[in-house]
């Protein structure tokens, strides 16, 4: 690794009442760490974004310390409503001791997620998140959990308080979480994820 990206020790920031939900049910905002049943603090680390346009390029990089748990959107890595963008490329990144996902591809069409490692990476490693991205390769990568999930105290690499539970908590953390069957996932590894890969359909 030629470059490192790190934040500081993760921070406790105070809730914020009324806040907007980002996903309706999930006690979660955009906005800020929204107060919740069972939320008075967010976890806060560093996060990367290339939001509505433009390119996101990231290689040979370390990321570590990354996510904000209780905040919707704020990820290690993440491509934000880019429409097509087949120069948007994740490659050969370590993301390390982070939370609330690793990389993300989220309205994104034809980028390339390859050859990154994810360790100690809480809730889902790679996340395919709407159900809309069509055509990316997310290939050759490998997320490792340290934890094994009938852990009591870690339970693997689960993570409560996200805007989804469903990848990232107990129900069905994911290695990697996909809604959409319009990509192309090769040669991925994962260890010790309650699921590798999830496939997630949602019916009417």
């Amino acid at each position: 690794m030629s470059i490192v990206i790190t934040g500081d020790d993760f921070t406790q920031v105070p809730c914020v009442a009324g806040l907007p939900e980002a996903v309706a049910g999930e006690q979660t905002s955009a906005k800020g760490c929204l107060c919740s049943s069972f939320r008075n603090t967010c976890t806060y680390g560093l996060h990367t974004a290339q939001i509505h346009g433009g390119v996101m390029r990231i290689q040979n990089t370390r990321v570590e310390k990354c996510g904000q748990r209780g905040v919707a959107g704020k990820y290690c890595l993440h491509f934000h409503h880019l429409r097509e963008c087949p120069d948007c490329l994740f490659e050969n990144n370590s993301i390390e001791n982070s939370h609330q996902r690793g990389i993300i591809v989220h309205g994104t069409h034809l980028s390339t997620v390859e050859a990154n490692i994810l360790y100690n990476v809480r809730g889902a490693g790679i996340y395919i998140e709407d159900g809309n991205e069509m055509y990316n390769q997310i290939k050759y990568n490998i997320n490792i959990c340290p934890f094994p999930f009938n852990d009591n105290t870690l339970h693997g690499c689960t993570v409560p308080g996200t805007a989804n539970r469903i990848a990232d908590t107990s129900d069905n953390q994911s290695a990697f979480f996909t809604r959409a069957a319009t990509n192309d996932m090769i040669g991925n590894r994962a260890a010790n994820s309650f699921n590798g890969m999830l496939l997630f359909g949602e019916g009417p």
